[in-house]
């Protein structure tokens, strides 16, 4: 084996909510990521912040960071201010998921049963993890369009992020004229809900009180935002199967 030998600059695996992916070099420390141009990883995703989070360098250890972003940034599912990047780690901003992979190569050994592992591009949950995670996902928000113009009259929340709007990856569809392209954002945070606003600058009531930064939803709050009205409801995954 060569003396000279370099390990690869670790990557991050990029998936959009549309399906595509892409791989990224972290060719340089800190290393950006946000919606923004002048970002090392620019993310077309309006519920990303123009400066959203970093990968940086602490002596031998990189963390991502989450730059006071709208929406947040997490790590395997958990909302972060700083975090150590682990191989296989699971990092959500916005719409969009980043596979950290280390300086590994992608044929290295799987880890552990229970832990994230990459099979052709995409991520998998081991049966160990899954079963865990069942108990927690028994539950699922919905949304009744009360009043509005939308494309459908209900929509089931299964997304980790559902953005409001008229734009194409919206979960919940605007249909008027002068739909703005997103409105607000609907996230998952383990068993809860909350609802937060873009960029856009959108009024959001709630029980018809303005709200500000992310409010938590409850079981039958009314919400209106761009011209519609809405309700939310908590179903159970059993009696009634997901939709897609």
């Amino acid at each position: 084996m060569s003396q000279n030998h370099i390990a690869p600059s670790p990557t991050l695996l990029v998936k959009a909510p549309q399906g595509g992916v892409r791989e990224i070099e972290v060719s340089r420390l800190p290393f950006t990521i946000g919606r923004r141009d002048d970002n090392d990883l620019s993310l077309e995703d309006l519920a990303v912040s123009g400066h959203h989070a970093r990968i940086a360098r602490v002596q031998e250890v990189l963390f991502v960071e989450d730059l006071t972003s709208t929406n947040g940034t997490f790590v395997n599912e958990q909302k972060v201010d700083r975090r150590q990047l682990q191989d296989a780690d699971s990092i959500r901003i916005g719409t969009h998921r980043l596979i950290f992979r280390g300086n590994h190569s992608m044929q290295a050994d799987p880890p552990p049963a229970g832990d994230l592992m990459i099979a052709d591009k995409t991520v998998v949950v081991s049966e160990t993890r899954a079963g865990e995670r069942l108990a927690s996902e028994q539950k699922v928000g919905v949304v009744e369009i009360l009043s509005g113009k939308t494309d459908h009259p209900q929509y089931r929340l299964t997304k980790h992020i559902s953005l409001i709007g008229a734009q194409d990856d919206a979960v919940i569809t605007l249909t008027g004229w002068f739909a703005p392209k997103t409105a607000a954002v609907i996230s998952r945070r383990g068993d809860g809900y909350l609802v937060s606003p873009t960029e856009s600058g959108k009024r959001i009531l709630v029980n018809g009180r303005p709200v500000h930064g992310e409010h938590t939803l409850r079981h039958g709050d009314v919400v209106e935002v761009a011209g519609i009205t809405m309700r939310f409801l908590v179903r159970g995954l059993k009696k009634s199967p997901v939709s897609r």
